[in-house]
């Protein structure tokens, strides 16, 4: 067997590499034979790959073109814009990352709430249950860049006790049902909701007081847009009409309102909101809806809560009442 040519001396034998060559070496001398004459072959080769690559990258540098004028000192701050309108983004989403964020702390929208709180209507402070059940059920979504296209149902059932009643009976419960279309463009987002609302007063409330049920059964439409200005701030609103109603009530209503958060990052954050939704049929007294506290993870809450202005249980929209309490509410 011909020993191996140490690499560029000119045909001399390697005799360390000739050891290893010979017939059943030991496994000692083998292994350092082998070692040696990969680490001279590495060696020799590794300075004219890296004359070649300096030269390489010198050629590009020399021959590089200059950035389009007034580009140079602007492309900077491009990775921050960038993050700053991802965040935006972000936050026009609710939890399973369909645009338009789900507003949990207004009364209108189905969500999973209980609440204990303190009732004032007509002189008259009672302790009483909320107990809501609300979750939408996304059909599509269509995402571009920029644009994001979604359609869902959603509905829920707000109901109400009273807890100073032996048998917490049933005040009365409604129902909000309906399709939703949410849009996001950028950094705002939008939603148009078709929607059917109906409400009765509970059995043992409408035996043991007598009181005549109101019939609030109606269609509508509603538009509204939303906006992070800033981060933690989220800002939304926009008209109604309703379609068709039982009782012939005024078609217009407005509804807006704002949110805060805290920064993400901690697993409990805080949060505070206001929610107004102003009725046409209620003289445009808005019903307000105020909650503050803590945000576990990105469905569940935990706060105080108070309202003012009229009910937000339909049996009562006619009354004025003040509630507050606290309220846990989770949302999917």
């Amino acid at each position: 067997m011909t020993p191996p040519r140490r690499p560029g001396a000119g045909g001399e034998v390697d005799r360390e590499a000739e050891s290893w060559a010979r017939p059943n070496p030991s496994p000692r001398r083998a292994r350092a034979a082998r070692d040696t004459l990969r680490f001279r072959t590495a060696a020799s080769r590794t300075p004219i790959l890296a004359l070649a690559l300096r030269a390489s990258l010198g050629a590009a540098a020399a021959h590089a073109l200059p950035p389009p004028p007034g580009l140079g000192a602007q492309a900077a701050p491009a990775p921050a814009a960038a993050a700053d309108q991802d965040r935006g983004a972000a936050a026009l989403h609710d939890p399973n990352g369909h645009p338009f964020r789900t507003r949990s702390g207004s009364p209108l929208e189905p969500v999973h709430r209980l609440a204990v709180v303190g009732v004032s209507r007509q002189g008259e402070t009672r302790a009483a249950a909320l107990a809501h059940l609300g979750d939408r059920l996304g059909l599509w979504i269509r995402r571009g860049p920029g644009v994001e296209l979604s359609g869902a149902l959603h509905a829920g059932v707000f109901s109400r006790f009273d807890l100073e009643r032996p048998d917490q009976e049933l005040l009365q419960v409604h129902y909000r049902a309906g399709f939703v279309f949410r849009l996001r463009a950028g950094a705002l987002a939008a939603r148009a909701e078709i929607y059917h609302v109906s409400s009765h007063l509970g059995d043992e409330f409408l035996t043991r007081t007598g009181r005549e049920p109101i019939s609030t059964s109606r269609e509508g439409v509603e538009v509204l847009v939303q906006a992070a200005p800033l981060a933690g701030f989220l800002l939304y609103g926009g008209p109604g009409v309703l379609l068709r109603s039982s009782e012939g009530f005024d078609r217009l209503s407005l509804r807006g309102g704002a949110e805060w958060r805290q920064r993400p990052g901690p697993a409990t954050r805080l949060y505070a909101s206001i929610d107004a939704f102003a009725w046409a049929e209620s003289e445009w007294d808005p019903m307000i809806a105020l909650e503050a506290g803590l945000a576990f993870g990105r469905h569940a809450r935990l706060g105080a809560l108070a309202g003012f202005g009229p009910s937000r249980a339909e049996q009562f929209f006619r009354e004025s009442e003040t509630l507050a309490g606290l309220a846990f509410s989770f949302t999917r």
